[in-house]
């Protein structure tokens, strides 16, 4: 039973809306409180990213928000919007590059690919492809402490991670108890062959023999990001056959829960 504010949520929103997506972005950001740039104005919409104005040069230290890579994942974008828009005096005090919808004309076309048919989430090691080679531009000597990377799965029976991180941590299981309480969690222990535990699959170890016997050589942006320039990536899954309204519910509290975390 949906109660009211998701049945109004529901009614009036649409997830493939970019144009609403983006100019919700720029008018949170604000003229000069943020940094702007453009990766890439190749498709009908462009793709963007805002620095916070204590983001030293490069993005170094602090935090990575990407969401969208895949255009048939729509929670991610909008949950990063929604917890992006409570904590925006949080966001002008960090050190912050947001990515806030890596493949726009994906989203607005409900597709997984980019409009060439790339699945760019196998591709961040290529940079013949432009908007790979301006982000690796713009990534350049970057360091982050977390970074955070929202998809989802139409697979997916609940919530679930891939976390890339130091042994010693353990910000998954943070996240996820606090998402427990608007979806489930994965039960499977088997997710595209990985093993997983309670809905978490932890890798620190062998990146470069996955990417090339399990991956086909593709790199994900997590596994990239992690390798050069963070110390934590986590990948948080929704499922996406539930509702939209709960699935960006989802990614919020996730986000929230992890960024706490990583301050306390």
């Amino acid at each position: 039973m949906t109660d009211e504010a998701e049945q109004r949520y529901l009614a009036s929103h649409d997830a493939h809306d970019v144009g609403a997506l983006l100019a919700r972005w720029d008018s949170l950001m604000g003229e000069g409180l943020f940094q702007k740039v453009t990766l890439s104005e190749d498709s009908e919409y462009p793709v963007v990213g805002y620095r916070s104005p204590s983001s030293k040069e490069g993005g170094n230290g602090g935090y990575y928000f990407c969401a969208g890579v895949h255009g048939d994942e729509p929670a991610g974008p909008w949950g990063l919007l929604a917890w992006a828009e409570e904590h925006i005096e949080w966001l002008r005090e960090q050190s912050v590059f947001l990515l806030p919808c890596f493949n726009p004309w994906g989203l607005a076309h409900n597709i997984r690919t980019d409009a060439e048919g790339r699945d760019l989430n196998r591709l961040f090691h290529d940079r013949t492809v432009p908007v790979i080679e301006a982000w690796y531009r713009l990534m350049k000597g970057a360091q982050f402490e977390l970074a955070l990377h929202l998809h989802e799965d139409y697979d997916a029976r609940g919530c679930y991670v891939y976390e890339l991180t130091a042994p010693e941590l353990q910000l998954a299981e943070i996240g996820l108890t606090a998402s427990d309480s608007i979806l489930p969690r994965e039960t499977r222990e088997d997710v595209d062959g990985n093993v997983f535990e309670r809905g978490i699959f932890r890798r620190n170890e062998d990146l470069e023999q996955a990417v090339e016997e399990e991956l086909d050589g593709g790199y994900p942006e997590a596994i990239y990001v992690f390798l050069y320039h963070a110390r934590v990536a986590l990948t948080f899954e929704t499922p996406s056959e539930y509702s939209l309204y709960r699935r960006v519910q989802a990614q919020r509290i996730f986000l929230d829960a992890v960024v706490k975390a990583t301050e306390g």
